[in-house]
């Protein structure tokens, strides 16, 4: 992640792109984490809880420094990177105190586990998983359109055809639709199906053309516009990382020139000097 690919690098953005800071803010982000869990146990509260409350301020206070190194090496160019955006929000929740006069707001203080979301920005396969969702959405919103219009026909024949038979399932379109979604997971079918066949085989056409629909072909699609928009990344991730290595690759000659040029211009004038002085 980086947010000054069209400035020139100082010594502070060459330090916050290195490998090992990456690396430093990763266990700070998986630490602080892992207190976080801690936190939540009375018994861990109990003996060690003033240890907690220091590794949660210290996280806090390395986010902040690393925000500000960014900032200072990216300058505007860090808020062009959703992902640096994203650490920024975070970041600013993360300041919100938690005591005093905020101590009821209970929320405040469920907020800090937001700080894990952290490790998607730090993580290059978890990144890559995200950006694949969000391009997803287009597609997963017509799917999720074309499922709810299946939903909605299947609600109104389901609650024309059971609402007699089994009010307790089918009696109202809130609760058909609840049984409908129970059966696109799969989660006991059985016992919802079984009843309802048992009267007459020919509801089996209702809940088996409904299974197909919803669970076999809906969902898998969806799966499929994920997964398709995942590979589309990494094809695209990898094309980036081969035009990188190309131009760092066309670069290195183009600066060893440079600084043959340099290194001769400098003997020249060396060579002239003892010109004169010979003379």
């Amino acid at each position: 992640m980086t947010g000054s690919g069209s400035i020139k690098k100082n010594k502070v953005a060459v330090f916050v792109e290195s490998k090992k800071f990456d690396h430093f803010i990763l266990i700070v982000i998986l630490v602080n984490t892992v207190s976080l869990g801690f936190d939540t146990s009375e018994f861990f509260v109990d003996k060690i809880g003033f240890l907690l409350e220091a590794i949660n301020y210290a996280a806090i206070g390395i986010f902040v420094v690393e925000a500000i190194l960014k900032l200072v090496a990216w300058r505007g160019f860090y808020f062009k990177d959703g992902w640096n955006v994203f650490d920024f929000c975070i970041i600013v929740i993360s300041l919100v105190p938690t005591g005093g006069v905020f101590s009821g707001i209970r929320v405040l203080r469920v907020l800090r586990i937001l700080r894990s979301l952290r490790m998607i920005s730090n993580l290059k396969p978890l990144r890559k998983i995200v950006q694949a969702i969000f391009s997803s959405l287009p597609g997963i919103g017509w799917t999720g359109l074309l499922m709810a219009l299946v939903y909605y026909i299947y609600a109104v024949i389901g609650i024309n055809l059971f609402s007699d038979i089994d009010p307790e399932q089918f009696g109202s379109f809130p609760l058909t639709l609840v049984t409908l979604f129970s059966l696109t997971t799969m989660e006991g079918w059985q016992d919802t199906v079984f009843p309802f066949t048992n009267i007459t085989p020919a509801y089996c056409i209702y809940f088996l053309s409904f299974l197909i629909l919803s669970a076999f072909i809906l969902l898998n699609l969806i799966v499929g516009i994920v997964v398709d928009n995942i590979d589309k990344a990494s094809a695209l991730e990898d094309a980036e990382d081969a035009e990188d290595a190309k131009e760092s690759k066309e670069a290195a000659p183009s600066e060893l020139s440079a600084e043959i040029k340099k290194l001769k211009e400098q003997l020249d004038h060396v060579q002239a000097l003892l010109d004169r002085q010979v003379r």
